[in-house]
């Protein structure tokens, strides 16, 4: 954890080079990101793979963390097209939680700009959710993701609550560059989860995800950490 405390901006270190998704060994990298003017320090953990003798970066995560209050925000996780479908994504996240835990950050959330649906699924996988989970029923700005039962079919379907807020998502570049798939009826699907999207009503009563099942975070990140160690 010392090395992390004294990152300057810009700097990297190796994280740990035990790690495989597929048939790439990782080498995870932990980058102090450039300060952006929003005076909150930003973080990558980043993933590369040593192709062809080359280290190309397959995808990352990134967060802020706060090293006096020792709290973390989730921003987003990336994977190149070229290495999706080797759970990258999933274990980025792992590695993020797993971080944090070992290291006494006693609050974890997820920034209020976050926009992917699917992401916020992936993170209920692991203890995220919101304070009231009544609002599922009784706001209109719920979101259902569903899977095919088709497991070739790798679409990510959603079914909105409100015509309003599907139009509003429909023009965004997430739906436009992502392999999402607007449904009306759920035949044929399986429902993965609902979801509120932090900024899909944020003039009413914005929500907020936080991690409040950590025993839940816990088993989870033990299962897929294993699963990508060497």
């Amino acid at each position: 954890m010392g090395k992390l405390e004294s990152l300057e901006f810009g700097d990297k270190f190796l994280y740990s080079d035990k790690y495989f998704s597929g048939d790439y060994n990782h080498e995870l990298y932990i980058k102090k990101s450039i300060d952006d003017g929003s005076n909150k320090p930003k973080y990558f953990i980043n993933a590369y793979s040593n192709i062809n003798g080359e280290l190309v970066r397959q995808g990352y995560v990134y967060f802020y963390l706060d090293q006096e209050t020792k709290t973390s925000s989730f921003i987003g996780v990336k994977v190149e097209d070229e290495y999706r479908n080797l759970n990258i994504g999933s274990f980025l996240i792992a590695s993020w939680i797993n971080l944090c835990l070992n290291n006494g950050y006693d609050f974890l959330g997820v920034n209020q700009k976050q926009r992917k649906p699917f992401l916020l699924y992936l993170l209920k996988t692991y203890g995220f959710e919101i304070l009231d989970i009544s609002l599922y029923y009784t706001r209109p700005d719920v979101i259902s993701l569903y899977k095919s039962e088709d497991k070739k079919d790798l679409r990510k379907y959603l079914l909105f609550r409100d015509s309003k807020h599907e139009k509003a998502f429909i023009g965004t570049n997430i739906y436009k560059t992502d392999n999402y798939e607007i449904v009306h009826n759920q035949h044929g699907l399986i429902l993965l989860n609902h979801i509120i999207l932090p900024l899909q009503n944020m003039k009413k009563n914005p929500v907020s995800y936080e991690l409040l099942n950590y025993d839940m975070a816990e088993r989870k990140v033990e299962t897929v950490i294993s699963r990508h160690t060497r």
